[in-house]
């Protein structure tokens, strides 16, 4: 059997894509845990660089995933990746439907927080509801897409 490169390279660009723009996430909670203003800061600075770098990654992945699809290496309509669409839509309404904007808001109120203590308004943000569903919701979806494509389940 080939080696098949274009699934190879798929699952290579999407770790490392993933790893980037995931991989800050909980440094940035226990920093808001600890109401670290500076740990929040960076958190966030460090997500957002990751971020940029994370959307190269994804879209030579999509290419590749594209590859190994048209090669016959991945079958577009199995079950487990139509449960990983899903799941992924999922996250992506997560965060056009407010996420995007609570951690802008976020990111400000951190911005004009004292260092030696949050501001309120940081405190507020921080026990919301919003930051607990986005700090959580995503690394589980990751992990349960990682499930599916490493296990493959016969859902249906």
């Amino acid at each position: 059997m080939p080696f098949e490169w274009p699934k190879f390279g798929h699952v290579v660009t999407i770790i490392f894509s993933i790893g980037l723009a995931e991989g800050t996430i909980l440094p940035t909670l226990l920093a808001a845990r600890r109401r670290d203003v500076l740990g929040i800061r960076a958190g966030i600075a460090m997500g957002e660089v990751g971020e940029k770098l994370a959307n190269p990654f994804l879209i030579v992945s999509i290419v590749f995933g594209v590859g190994a699809a048209l090669t016959g290496q991945i079958d577009l309509t199995a079950p487990w990746l139509v449960t990983t669409y899903l799941i992924l839509l999922a996250m992506f309404a997560l965060v056009a439907l407010g996420g995007f904007r609570h951690f802008e808001r976020i990111k400000e109120a951190a911005a004009a927080s004292p260092v030696d203590a949050p501001s309120s308004k940081l405190v507020r943000l921080l026990d919301s509801r919003w930051t607990l569903a986005l700090s959580f919701l995503p690394p589980l979806a990751m992990a349960a897409i990682v499930y599916l494509m490493v296990v493959k389940p016969m859902l249906w």
